[in-house]
């Protein structure tokens, strides 16, 4: 089973590689770029993130971050396809109630403060760190609660709209194993998520995400009752519609799943949530959202709040 789960891994790690090259000429040159040349090579890499990392010594940057609006992860599953921006931080929080009635038992759980940090390294690399802490009940009754495995990782700005190409991201996740015993899966994971959107009109963008993870991440959520003992790899696909409605405030529809491959009773979680940004400043957004399970392996309900400051 570890043969099959690492090779299909594999395959997916590659088959998004392989979409991001085949998502335009691997190379452009200098004049369908404006004239902009940089060294004597006269020509520059397609995928943005290889731009940063062939001209690495450069220190000047091509755009600021601050001239347009704070874009956090944080509240839909669909994260954005944008990063940072060299030498910005970023830092994300909230608070998430998730709710379950299962064969007469009603599960509870709490999560806080899903802290994401993240540090734009260049224009199109950003380096992200994330932890949050989990307590979970059933019947009323406390059960568990343990610190997720701390995550880390890397998120690459690929391509910017072009027709039918999308404005995309990759991000390549791991973790480290240091959260407590009743969630962490006591091993290094990692996992890929390929970001995708195309803005339809001006205010409305449709959006959505691919990916997978080995041990779900160590999600408390995803994993079996011994987070170690199993080995399966959870896979991820989303689709969500953004609409701008004042200068201030955005809305968001979305649905995704969360696909188990691995386990001796693999589960199927499928959700619809809505959720609300309210941008105070150009730097700082508060969110609110909720959500419900479309499945029988889904959580019926959850809900949540937070935001994100940008200096």
């Amino acid at each position: 089973m570890m043969d099959v789960w690492m090779t299909r891994s594999r395959q997916f790690g590659w088959g998004i590689l392989a979409i991001l090259l085949l998502s335009g000429p691997f190379a452009v040159s200098a004049q369908e770029l404006g004239g902009q040349e940089y060294g004597n090579s006269g020509w520059t890499p397609r995928l943005k993130f290889l731009d940063d990392l062939w001209y690495l010594g450069r220190t000047h940057s091509d755009r600021d971050p601050f001239e347009e609006r704070i874009e956090t992860d944080r509240h839909d599953f669909t994260q954005s396809t944008t990063t940072v921006g060299r030498g910005v931080a970023q830092i994300e929080a909230g608070y998430t109630y998730f709710y379950s009635d299962r064969e007469e038992e009603i599960e509870q759980a709490h999560t806080t403060p899903e802290m994401l940090v993240r540090l734009g390294l260049t224009d199109d690399i950003e380096f992200r760190l994330r932890w949050t802490y989990a307590w979970l009940s059933v019947d009323e009754g406390h059960q568990a609660d343990a610190a997720e495995d701390l995550r880390w990782g890397f998120k690459l700005r690929a391509t910017d709209q072009d027709g039918w190409i999308p404005e995309s991201a990759l991000e390549i996740r791991c973790t480290v194993p240091t959260g407590g015993r009743k969630f962490s899966t006591e091993q290094v994971e990692v996992g890929l998520d390929y970001i995708y959107g195309w803005e339809i009109v001006e205010g409305c963008e449709l959006y959505g995400s691919t990916g997978f993870g080995t041990q779900a991440w160590g999600d408390f959520g995803l994993v079996p009752e011994e987070p170690a003992s199993d080995r399966f790899i959870a896979w991820t696909q989303s689709v969500a519609l953004g609409t701008e409605i004042t200068d201030r405030i955005t809305v968001y529809q979305e649905f995704y799943g969360i696909f188990s491959y691995g386990l001796e009773d693999d589960y199927a979680e499928v959700y619809f949530n809505v959720g609300v940004d309210f941008y105070v400043t150009n730097n700082l957004v508060l969110d609110l959202r909720s959500g419900v399970g479309l499945t029988p392996d889904a959580d019926d309900f959850f809900s949540g709040i937070g935001g994100g400051y940008r200096f």
